[in-house]
């Protein structure tokens, strides 16, 4: 699975050069995640984070990406140095696929997520944990788009995941794991420059039932972007 997603991470370097249409830019969320497991339950409140998106799109084909990082506490310049929240969660996801009809994507692609729980970070490097997880999937879906860019548009997008997770500190246990995400987003292009504000909103469900972990995310974020689409 990381090998898969180093060849994809150097795909979308290597194409996006000579991108046709690129986006990219940072986002802000609003997230809360509800995580239990067999021994454990954890709610985060409603929280701020960070990230990443963009996208490359030449003729039918298309790449997708996305990175967020969600701590407990919130947005916070002190947490890139050391971290005492109770959670704190990486995740990432890249997808590749090809327009079938006008305005319908068909994607698949990898995700991570490296998520904590207890102890603290220091410089993204965890110690004493209660929990970590490592998380690892394939993803494959659909996103339904707008196909003309005017002053707005919108997208929607679902995707499954089948992967393992590694449980650790806790316990030790590798297990599958199966979920989905779902995702929409109106885009919105400031005035007639290349800049667009994304308001939307995502829901995600992770579970490995052989140790009885489940993850539900509800989100809702403002991305950022820089598009040279015309």
């Amino acid at each position: 699975m990381r090998s898969a997603w180093t060849v994809l991470s150097l795909l979308l370097i290597a194409t996006a050069a000579g991108a046709q249409t690129f986006e990219i830019g940072p986002r802000v969320s609003n997230y809360s995640t509800h995580l239990d497991t067999d021994f454990l339950t954890l709610r985060t409140g409603r929280v701020s984070s960070y990230g990443l998106v963009g996208s490359y799109r030449n003729g039918g084909f298309v790449l997708d990406w996305m990175y967020d990082h969600d701590p407990q506490n919130g947005i916070s310049l002190t947490d890139l140095v050391i971290d005492v929240g109770d959670y704190a969660r990486d995740r990432g996801e890249v997808t590749a696929g090809f327009r079938i009809v006008p305005g319908l994507d068909l994607q698949g692609g990898v995700r991570f997520d490296d998520i904590r729980i207890g102890g603290v970070s220091f410089f993204g490097n965890s110690i004493a944990n209660d929990l970590s997880i490592q998380h690892q999937a394939i993803v494959a879906g659909a996103k339904f788009h707008t196909p003309t860019s005017g002053p707005a548009s919108f997208y929607l997008l679902g995707r499954g995941m089948v992967g393992s997770a590694k449980f650790r500190d806790g316990f030790r246990e590798d297990a599958d794991t199966t979920g989905y995400r779902a995702e929409a987003g109106i885009p919105i292009r400031l005035g007639q420059s290349n800049w667009l504000i994304v308001p939307g909103a995502e829901y995600e469900h992770i579970e490995a039932k052989d140790v009885g972990f489940r993850l539900n995310t509800n989100r809702a974020f403002l991305n950022f972007v820089y598009s040279t689409r015309p």
